[in-house]
């Protein structure tokens, strides 16, 4: 088998281990429990590539909360070797949940539609900056600079001709922002549709009551959020 040499020198599985990078890479953090769904491993050999990529110093993990697992999370020199051109995730013990879900359901959208078919908001920030342009974001003001201030999603869903825009809500936003960022998104007529995937009780009810006051039903839709 080929060897390859990471940026300290040591050797690892080509194939498995910079597939492992790019999923961490692409999504900024996951739990094991992604990466073998990811992966399409079990636990014992997801276990065993992670503990490689840490020992090489491609991966850490990160203990942010008692109530949600342990994240991994690629690091710089684990980013140069997948290649990717994405900056170190940045993720707080307050995202923590939003991170794991919007894992979660990036996957359930991958295996429904093709995981070539979905971009995460990372990636879309760098399409985004490269192209100096909205693919997917909606416009909510303006910076300084003149350059239009964006609203990115969650994740996005690739079309035959326009993107759909993915809204992972966990818990309710402040009525006036929620309300600035659907009207933007009514207007963003690059975008194909809004599905903002709620948790239920008073956050999809939050998100209704905002859909009706903006009047963007004929853009956004709404679904109650995968709990897996």
């Amino acid at each position: 088998m080929e060897t390859i040499l990471t940026p300290r020198s040591a050797p690892v599985r080509p194939c498995r281990d910079r597939e492992l990078l790019v999923f961490l890479g692409r999504h900024g953090a996951a739990s094991i429990e992604h990466v073998m769904r990811a992966l399409g491993v079990g636990q014992t050999m997801a276990y065993r590539r992670v503990a490689a990529c840490v020992d090489r110093g491609l991966v850490e993990r990160l203990a942010l909360l008692r109530a949600e697992p342990t994240l991994l999370r690629a690091t710089r020199a684990g980013l140069r070797y997948a290649a990717l051109g994405l900056p170190l995730a940045e993720v707080s013990p307050g995202g923590a949940p939003h991170q794991l879900r919007c894992v979660s359901v990036a996957l359930a959208l991958g295996e429904r539609n093709g995981h070539e078919r979905v971009l995460t908001e990372r990636e879309l920030r760098d399409l985004e900056r490269r192209e100096a342009k909205p693919f997917a974001s909606a416009k909510v003001g303006e910076l300084p600079s003149g350059h239009p201030r964006l609203h990115r999603p969650d994740l996005v869903l690739l079309g035959e001709e326009r993107p759909t825009a993915i809204e992972v809500e966990l818990t309710p936003k402040d009525h006036r922002r929620l309300e600035q960022i659907l009207r933007a998104w009514r207007r963003a007529s690059w975008v194909a549709e809004v599905r903002y995937l709620c948790a239920p009780g008073e956050t999809r009810r939050a998100v209704e009551r905002a859909i009706r006051k903006t009047r963007a039903e004929g853009r956004v839709s709404i679904e109650e959020v995968d709990q897996s």
